[in-house]
C-alpha cells in the first residue's frame, strides 16, 4: 500500500539530545507485543518494564533517557532495537483502501518547527516520489482568493465559539501539563474578541495557514474542529505565548491524549 507524506516531513531529523521538550519524559510508554517478546530476553531491559510498559523514574522520564537526553538504548543496540511506540513518534497514520496518509504530530517540538515554517506548497509525495492530489478538504485552506479567518468561518459551516466558552470546553479535558490550564485560565479570566484573534491570525497567516491545513488533513476535514483549534492558538498568542510554543502545548494536551481529542472532535462536530 501506497503511502503519502507532506513534502516537508522528508526533512525531519530527531534533534535527540538538543530537544529542549524530549519525549522521552512525562509518557507513559506502552510497548508492543513483538518488541516485549525481545525486551523480555534482554535482562537489561526486562528488569524496567512493567505491565507492559517501561517504569518511568521518579522525576518522570524513561529509565533510558540519559542526562544528556540521549538514548541509553539506541547508543547501545541502535534506532532498530527499539519499540514501536518510540520508532514511529511522531509520525501519525490514517489508513484508507488503497493508500495511507501519514504525517508528523506538532507535539515534536522540531515537527512542530517544520510544519510552521513550510514556505512550499503542501504536496502529498510517497516514498517513490508519486504525488497524490489534495483532498478537497485541505484545498480549502489555501484559497488564495480569501485571507484565512474568512477561510476558517468557512469550513466551520459560521460557527464560533467566543474565546472564554472555548477555553472552558479545553479546560475541562485530561490535564497532563498544569501549565497548559494556566494560560486556559487567562483566556477566561480576560476574553479576547473575534477581531482581536483576527489580528493575530492575519499577523501569522502563513504559520496558522499550515496549521489549519495539518488538521484538515490529519482529521479528514474536521472543519469545526480545525478552525476552533486556531482560534484558541491566536488566544493563546494574543495572551504572549509563542506560537510554536502555542501549537506544541495544544498537541501535547488534546492531540495525544486519546480521551481529549474524541472529546473535542466530538463537541466541534
Amino acid at each position: 500500500m501506497t503511502v503519502y507524506w507532506p513534502g516537508y516531513c522528508k526533512d525531519f531529523r530527531c534533534k535527540a539530545g538538543k530537544c529542549l521538550h524530549t519525549c522521552c519524559a512525562g509518557w507513559v510508554i506502552g510497548i508492543d507485543d513483538e518488541s516485549l517478546k525481545r525486551f523480555n530476553q534482554d535482562p537489561e531491559v526486562s528488569a524496567k518494564i512493567q505491565d507492559g510498559c517501561f517504569v518511568l523514574k521518579e522525576n518522570g522520564r524513561c529509565p533510558f533517557l540519559r542526562d544528556d537526553n540521549l538514548c541509553e538504548m539506541i547508543l547501545k543496540h541502535g534506532e532498530d532495537y527499539l519499540c514501536d511506540i518510540c520508532k514511529e513518534h511522531p509520525r501519525f497514520y490514517n489508513s484508507f483502501d488503497d493508500h495511507t496518509e501519514a504525517g508528523i504530530g506538532l507535539v515534536c517540538e522540531e515537527a512542530c518547527r517544520l510544519v510552521l515554517e513550510c514556505d512550499g506548497p503542501f504536496e502529498l509525495v510517497s516514498d517513490d516520489g508519486s504525488k497524490m492530489e489534495l483532498p478537497d478538504y485541505v484545498k480549502v485552506v489555501f484559497d488564495g482568493s480569501k485571507a484565512l479567518s474568512e477561510k476558517l468561518l468557512t469550513i466551520s459551516s459560521g460557527r464560533r465559539a467566543n474565546s472564554k466558552l472555548r477555553a472552558e470546553i479545553f479546560a475541562g479535558m485530561e490535564v497532563m501539563d498544569p501549565s497548559w490550564i494556566k494560560h486556559l485560565h487567562k483566556i477566561i479570566g480576560t476574553s479576547v474578541s473575534n477581531d482581536e484573534e483576527d489580528e493575530v491570525i492575519s499577523c501569522h497567516e502563513k504559520e496558522f495557514t499550515n496549521i489549519a491545513a495539518y488538521l484538515m488533513y490529519r482529521y479528514e476535514g474536521a472543519g469545526r474542529f480545525a478552525a476552533e483549534t486556531i482560534w484558541l492558538l491566536a488566544d493563546l498568542v494574543y495572551q504572549g505565548l509563542d506560537i510554536q510554543d502555542a501549537a506544541r502545548m495544544f498537541s501535547g494536551e488534546v492531540e495525544y491524549s486519546d480521551i481529549n481529542i474524541e472529546d473535542a472532535l466530538d463537541t466541534f462536530g
